[in-house]
């Protein structure tokens, strides 16, 4: 057994009274040992032991969890610790999975006393991770607002918060303490550098509404939802009879000589395995995406994407998407009479003819006020503060933003099955703001000021009930579609640039920005920008435009952007006969190695490559330590060195290993592990903006 329930007090008087004055409840696995103490109006972490150091890194006074119940504080411990201690129940799951849920209930008397709490706690046998969901449960006979939520509130330090750095917005800077997070930091590691060891808090919460403090008061770490007072509140309105779940939260326990690799050990084998990642659920990924968008933007019909279709033909890409234009308005998301005139199927079936999947963009909730959808239910609508129709996503009358919480959720949902449904789409790329825009500044114009008809009571509790739906509607079209991928942009989402586990653990891609720089500078700027993000969030998960296809460095572009996800833009009409077959060879390489060993799930640069600069090198392992093979990726940009060596921490001592180059299909050599741990891997690129690419696989 991995946990146990130890009474502690006498026995005999126990037994006597059927009560008890101090329990314990511990979960463990090899990697830690957590411990709660249950008393009067109390249930609290009192032991938080990292096994493989021996360090305790609880303090006195943890709280649990924390939140407010129509504006009352409670908590599990403390001065607003409110609740008694009802049950615990424990599972264990065949794939080593052990669930333990603690239930508490809310003291008479008090704001907390029709309140049932129930914590729910998985440990990993083979990880370093305790994962935490709360659940709040209204028994009572009036509606409950909870705010300020803190799934975890625990003191907790690595050995001591003095010496502790911070690595926070992905993992890609640094920082002191105090530190509040925002919706950048789905993940910040806690590292103590002279102990070498600490902790990675996990915010699981969706998009603007993470928040994650470390040492704003003390000890204190908290994970979980922004304040009533922030820009972007959280609020749930709880009705009678009604649970409510939360966003989960993870502390990943650490022990690494460098923070870097810390990112890249148990944490990235918790994120791929365990997290729940939907791309990674997936048996097949397509590889090579094309998207219409970039040079024609809107301006495309039936004649141009069927040309752009045959021009990709022979060059190995999988998926081609039509971006906007195709509709007739946004809002009734038919196909534009006279630019489609026959509608999307004839075009769809003619990708499928060579050799493609078909995919389609859609705004997610941005209408057209001239639409017949928004003359029959303009209540459907967000409101401004004065009360009119309001568009979220920039500033434009003509349009305006429906809100998820409404009628309007069914009428989307049903709108894009039938086009995915008739038209046989394997993706589907959902676009603009849905509650925040990232354009807009001005934090007065975001959220829905009106809530009659809709599943929130007022403008706070707006958010959380459009982002919700939002997650639901992703699952929705999976549950119809299983196949289908689902790409949220960044505007959906609502910030520049930002990733998040509630976003991949319901849809497939985060579209996260574009870049319209020519190579080198725009394949540079995409390396960048998953090298900032690699650390926290899964690469594969991110699609980056808009690089052309057909660029004079075509290679340059597309092995950076394979490195990342392949996303093509570009008039294929005029691509060069010469460059199909390379395409077609390197496509079919790529799919060939990520078949074999999934290596498009896996990035590694600890301290080994720089973030990518106009002047420097850099590269990514994409390396598969379960199935040691993957493929290497080196790029040379603006440097005056044609040779660099590179340090190759990833193999095994006893192992021997092929080197090998997909351009000349010839072997680079055997080296052994020890040869590869101690003396690295040699590369030279002749060439200034360049890029050289192996497979490696071990042999027997």
């Amino acid at each position: 057994m991995y946990y146990k329930f130890i009474r502690v007090a006498l026995l005999a008087i126990l037994a006597s009274c059927n009560a008890f004055s101090q329990d314990s409840l511990v979960i463990k696995n090899r990697f830690l040992e957590r411990k709660f103490t249950i008393s009067d109006n109390s249930f609290h972490t009192s032991r938080f032991q990292h096994l493989l150091t021996n360090k305790d890194y609880s303090r006195p006074g943890s709280e649990e969890f924390y939140f407010t119940i129509n504006g009352k504080a409670v908590s599990g411990n403390g001065a607003d610790g409110l609740f008694k201690y009802i049950k615990h129940t424990s599972t264990r799951t065949g794939d080593g999975v052990q669930k333990v849920v603690v239930q508490l209930a809310g003291r008479s008397g008090n704001s907390a006393e029709n309140v049932v709490v129930d914590l729910s706690y998985e440990v990993y046998d083979e990880l370093p991770v305790i994962r935490k969901q709360i659940s709040i449960t209204n028994n009572g006979p009036k509606a409950i607002a909870i705010a300020d939520l803190e799934v975890e509130r625990l003191n907790l330090v690595p050995v001591s918060s003095q010496q502790s750095e911070l690595y926070t917005n992905y993992g890609s800077r640094f920082a002191w303490r105090p530190y509040h997070g925002d919706h950048h930091d789905a993940a910040i590691f806690v590292y103590n550098n002279y102990a070498k060891e600490g902790f990675i808090l996990g915010n699981e919460a969706p998009s603007i509404l993470k928040k994650t403090e470390i040492y704003a008061d003390h000890h204190r770490i908290s994970i979980g939802m922004t304040n009533l007072t922030d820009h972007y509140p959280f609020k749930k309105w709880i009705e009678p009879g009604e649970k409510f779940n939360s966003p989960k939260t993870f502390i990943c326990l650490v022990q690494s000589q460098k923070w870097e690799d810390a990112f890249e050990g148990y944490f990235a084998d918790f994120i791929r395995t365990r997290l729940g990642v939907k791309l990674f659920e997936r048996k097949e990924i397509p590889f090579t995406f094309y998207n219409t968008w970039r040079p024609f933007y809107t301006n495309i019909n039936d004649t141009l994407v069927t040309q752009l279709a045959d021009g990709l033909e022979g060059t190995g890409t999988d998926l081609f998407i039509m971006d906007a234009g195709w509709e007739n308005n946004y809002g009734d998301w038919e196909a534009h009479p006279t630019r489609f005139p026959n509608g999307l199927k004839p075009i769809t079936d003619h990708i499928r003819k060579r050799g493609m999947k078909a995919g389609l963009w859609m705004g997610l909730a941005s209408v057209d006020k001239n639409s017949k959808l928004y003359k029959e239910h303009p209540e459907w609508a967000i409101y401004d503060k004065n009360g009119e129709p309001a568009y979220l996503h920039e500033e434009m009358k003509g349009r305006v933003t429906m809100s998820l919480a409404s009628g309007y959720y069914d009428y989307i949902l049903e709108k894009i099955k039938r086009h995915v449904r008739e038209n046989d789409l394997a993706y589907i790329k959902l676009d603009l703001a849905i509650a925040n825009s990232a354009y807009v500044l001005d934090y007065s114009k975001k959220g829905d000021y009106k809530s009659e008809g809709k599943a929130h009571k007022d403008r706070e509790s707006s958010y959380f009930a459009i982002y919700e739906k939002a997650l639901r509607l992703f699952d929705d079209l999976h549950k119809a579609f299983p196949n289908l991928l689902v790409d949220c942009t960044y505007e959906v989402w609502g910030e520049y640039y930002i990733n998040d586990y509630a976003l991949i653990e319901h849809a497939d891609y985060d579209w996260l920005t574009n870049y319209d720089d020519d190579a080198p500078v725009g394949p540079i700027n995409i390396r960048q920008m998953a090298f900032d993000r690699g650390r926290a969030i899964p690469v594969a998960t991110n699609l980056i435009g808009n690089q052309y296809m057909d660029s004079p460095y075509s290679k340059y572009t597309f092995l950076s952007l394979a490195s990342v996800k392949p996303i093509l833009v570009g008039d294929s009409r005029k691509l060069p006969q010469a460059l199909k077959p390379w395409y077609l060879k390197w496509n079919t390489w790529f799919k060939m190695m990520d078949q074999k060993y999934q290596f498009t799930r896996f990035s590694y640069v600890s301290d080994i490559f720089q973030r990518p600069t106009m002047s420097n090198w850099d590269g990514v392992y994409k390396f598969n330590k379960e199935k040691q093979g993957g493929v290497l990726f080196f790029f040379r940009n603006g440097s005056v060195e044609t040779t660099r060596t590179f340090a190759f921490p990833l193999a095994q001592p006893g192992g021997r290993y092929r080197l090998f180059s997909p351009e000349d299909g010839k072997d680079l050599g055997i080296f052994s592990g020890t040869e590869l741990l101690e003396k690295g891997i040699r590369v030279t690129i002749e060439k200034q903006f360049d890029a050289s690419v192996w497979g490696i696989e071990k042999v027997e």
